[in-house]
């Protein structure tokens, strides 16, 4: 090195990239400090069995921890778990339809060919989700299962959803757990907080429509959540999505930490794809519910922005991400996403308490009469007398058990029951 260009980096001092040594007699240290540089390019190295790694400018050994997660990630790329046989499992024990869907949607929105032929195992091995040999691998069971296949080899393909009352879990409003593959899981967190998020809503002169604006962009949560599908450990047991929402934010929780050198910072800017599930990852993408090229959280973010929502927070540790919307005050008008103050246009006159719980379930088929309630912020003894009238005037029916089934409108001005 040119003797101008070590006095310039002398002169810099220690770094997580650079550091001194006083003679040779130190080679111990220089040693250790050269396995914690190759830390830095995430490759876990040992001097005399004990890793290390840098800190700003020092050298410490590195946490057990720590150095697990670099193996997990050196290993991913050839023995990660998505890739691996899933033993048992034969194509009729996976959901045809789910399958033909994907490659329908994919097709549609040009990100797949015409693969001539909709028989699935044909179609699986079009998505890698077949072994070399033919088998089905892990991914194929993720996101193909059927919501009735005893499954106790996978326990961790399970969401958990709840409604909590106030900004702490002390009490539930709602809690529900699901379990199935990562389509059918993501389709119940939507209906979730569908049942669950607030609106804004208004009724416009002449049309006696209500017309909402949802608490957070739809397009915004929707990708969260599929980046919670895509990019979770599905190596651990006894992990599951998570879907938790108070009265001041909706957080997205998903099993296992960032990987690749990725920080809850970098996620907020322009960043490379880096899926830890990259066969999980195409077929979603090739759905249309995720983007690619480590575009998902830039997307959220402008779409927040449009909608004048606060930015999304990432938090992240080795067990995991946390993705945390945070919710609009409920006295902020249609901006603030309120949804007890539904107005008339252009009046001060409030419309009728039960003309908001018929618009309700006009806007939200399926609805029950507690979430109702919340997102309408009206007693609860105010939308079972709402209900009530609306059922003996035959605007509305209940359809379904009495454990899963929720409100319609009929067929009346309003269209036929959804």
């Amino acid at each position: 090195m040119h003797q101008t260009a070590v006095i310039n980096l002398a002169q810099q001092g220690e770094s997580q990239t650079v550091g001194f040594k006083k003679s040779t007699t130190e080679k111990d240290r220089a040693c250790r400090t050269l396995c914690a540089f190759a830390k830095v390019n995430n490759v876990p190295v040992s001097f005399r069995g004990v890793p290390y790694e840098r800190v700003l400018n020092t050298t410490r050994a590195m946490p057990r921890l720590n150095y697990q997660c670099l193996l997990i990630e050196s290993l991913n790329a050839t023995d990660r778990w998505e890739r691996q046989p899933a033993e048992g499992w034969t194509i009729d024990m996976l959901d045809a339809t789910e399958i033909t869907q994907t490659i329908d949607e994919a097709i549609r929105r040009g990100r797949s060919d015409e693969p001539g032929t909709r028989e699935p195992m044909a179609i699986l091995r079009g998505l890698n989700l077949l072994t070399t040999d033919g088998r089905l691998n892990r991914a194929a069971v993720a996101l193909f299962c059927k919501a009735d296949s005893p499954r106790p080899e996978f326990p961790q393909f399970k969401l958990r959803v709840a409604r909590f009352k106030g900004t702490t879990r002390s009490e539930f409003l709602d809690n529900r757990q699901y379990e199935g593959n990562a389509f059918d899981l993501m389709r119940r967190a939507e209906r979730f907080l569908i049942d669950w998020l607030r609106v804004a809503g208004r009724i416009i002169p002449g049309k006696m429509e209500r017309e909402d604006t949802p608490t957070l962009p739809v397009e915004a949560v929707r990708e969260a959540l599929a980046n919670a599908f895509v990019h979770r450990d599905y190596a651990g047991f006894s992990g599951s999505i998570g879907v938790a929402l108070y009265d001041d934010r909706l957080e997205i929780i998903s099993p296992g930490g960032l990987h690749f050198g990725l920080t809850p910072e970098m996620l907020q800017q322009p960043h490379e794809s880096m899926p830890w599930n990259p066969y999980i990852a195409g077929t979603f993408y090739r759905r249309g519910h995720i983007e690619t090229w480590g575009r998902g959280t830039n997307k959220i973010a402008e779409l927040l922005r449009q909608a004048n929502r606060e930015p999304m927070t990432v938090t992240s540790d080795v067990y995991s991400v946390i993705v945390t919307f945070r919710l609009p005050p409920r006295d902020g008008g249609v901006n603030g996403g309120v949804n007890g103050g539904v107005n008339i246009e252009g009046t001060s006159q409030a419309i009728t308490k039960l003309d908001a719980v018929l618009g309700y379930i006009v806007a939200h088929p399926g609805s029950r009469v507690q979430p109702i309630a919340t997102s309408l912020d009206f007693a609860l003894r105010t939308v079972e007398r709402s209900v009530r009238t609306l059922r003996e005037s035959n605007q509305i029916e209940f359809i379904g058990s009495p454990k899963t089934g929720g409100y319609f409108a009929r067929n009346l001005a309003r269209g036929k029951p959804q």
